[in-house]
């Protein structure tokens, strides 16, 4: 039984487990009303110019109409409860509707693969913005994250019925999930934002080791034999909860870097092994994917100064991002060398390519390259792998795989000196 499910089993047994408390308490401050309104205003416009655009490029006509009803419901909320914006009703009322129409949207276009649940921003972006209940609701978007990966088990998807549609929205959810963060930064300071982002990040670690534990003991099983279909949902949950839990971890170590506060533990250690370790703990991953995963590494020892943390962490998300767009039946082969008196780590596939363009802005928080459309994530995994090489004074950069596919290089000036 792995640690997350022993903790879990005692939390279940009602034996004292230290966890970590509230970083802070809610703040009351009342947000401004015309904000809210244009926002809302602006929402229902948008949401109703991409139906009509899906609509003339194909989308059914009762489809496009199921989408605008949905993603506009939260706006219709917002004017709704307008009047008590400022109480904990009227916001309980306006983060609700953003996370039941996320969700929905998020169960009814495939669930865990769905590219919307980055929609799922916007619900904690909306608290950020209201300056109420941020950890509160942190934990209601892991729980409706799970709830609509499990939902969408239960039906056929979509198809491609959406396909139009989908990619306009994600657009849209990250641009207002933007205005709603800056338009917050208005009335307190960008330390501020990024602290509330932080806790929210935090809060989320505690609800999902929990939720990670306690899935996992279901699909195993410990108390007793259960339905197929019961043991199918508990995995469902588990690797949503995983994929959260490592979006949590993210944002919590890119806000920490954005403030300075990640301080590097400089040791000296064999980067083969870590190489090694990564590999091992992505085997899995690799495998039900049916990707090949090997790593090159140097007959001798190649010594390294540096954070062993960050270096794992950047080595797992640049392996993690090559498994997500490798294709079935592909292959995956990560290097270590040295190379001008610097640590070269290369993760090298042959999935789709990256465009000249994308060069240009992949590794920047949210940016997503054109196939990732359709794949889960929030785009935080190679701005890490960027921020982490930056405190070690080195650099990210793409370039062409022989015979296709593409190179993610993290350049590092971190050999070791005898």
């Amino acid at each position: 039984m792995s640690p997350v499910a022993l903790r879990s089993l005692l939390l279940a047994g009602n034996l004292p487990v230290s966890t970590q408390d509230a970083v802070t308490a809610g703040a009351n401050a009342a947000p401004e009303a015309v904000r809210a309104a244009l926002t809302a205003w602006v929402w229902l416009a948008v949401t109703l110019v991409l139906a009509v655009i899906s609509w003339v490029n194909g989308l059914q006509p009762s489809l496009a109409a199921a989408f605008f009803a949905v993603s506009a419901a939260p706006a219709l909320a917002t004017f709704v409860v307008l009047p008590a914006l400022n109480t904990g009703v009227g916001a309980a009322v306006v983060l609700s509707a953003w996370l039941v129409s996320v969700a929905a949207l998020v169960a009814a276009t495939g669930g865990a693969a769905s590219s919307l649940t980055v929609g799922f921003v916007v619900v904690v972006a909306q608290s950020v913005a209201l300056n109420v209940w941020v950890a509160e609701a942190g934990v209601a978007v892991v729980a409706a994250y799970a709830a609509a990966s499990a939902a969408a088990a239960g039906h056929a998807a979509l198809g491609d019925d959406f396909s139009a549609w989908a990619p306009m929205m994600v657009v849209a959810y990250l641009a207002l999930a933007a205005a709603m963060l800056a338009g917050a930064a208005g009335g307190v300071s960008r330390a501020m934002v990024e602290q509330r982002l932080a806790e929210v990040a935090h809060e989320l670690r505690t609800p999902l080791t929990h939720i990670l534990g306690f899935s996992e003991m279901i699909e195993r099983q410990v108390f007793g034999p259960l339905q197929e279909r019961y043991v199918e949902y508990a995995g469902l949950i588990r690797v949503s909860g995983a994929h959260l839990l490592s979006l949590s971890n993210d944002m919590l170590d890119l806000s920490r870097i954005d403030a300075g506060r990640y301080p590097l533990t400089l040791e000296r250690f064999d980067v083969r092994e870590v190489v090694t370790e990564v590999i091992g703990v992505s085997a899995v991953s690799a495998q039900s994917k049916g990707v090949a995963l090997a790593a090159t590494l140097p007959d001798d020892a190649l010594p390294v100064l540096a954070d062993r943390r960050a270096i794992v962490r950047i080595l797992i998300n640049a392996v993690g991002n090559a498994i997500k767009f490798t294709p079935e039946g592909g292959r995956i082969e990560v290097r270590a060398l040295a190379r001008d008196r610097a640590l070269l780590l290369e993760t090298i596939d042959n999935g789709p390519g990256i465009s000249t363009a994308e060069k240009a802005r992949l590794g920047q928080a949210f940016e997503r390259g054109a196939s990732g459309l359709g794949v889960e994530g929030a785009g935080l995994g190679l701005s890490l792998v960027r921020a982490l090489a930056a405190l070690h004074h080195g650099r990210l950069s793409f370039d062409d795989a022989p015979g296709g596919g593409a190179i993610v290089r993290v350049t590092l000036p971190v050999l070791a000196t005898e």
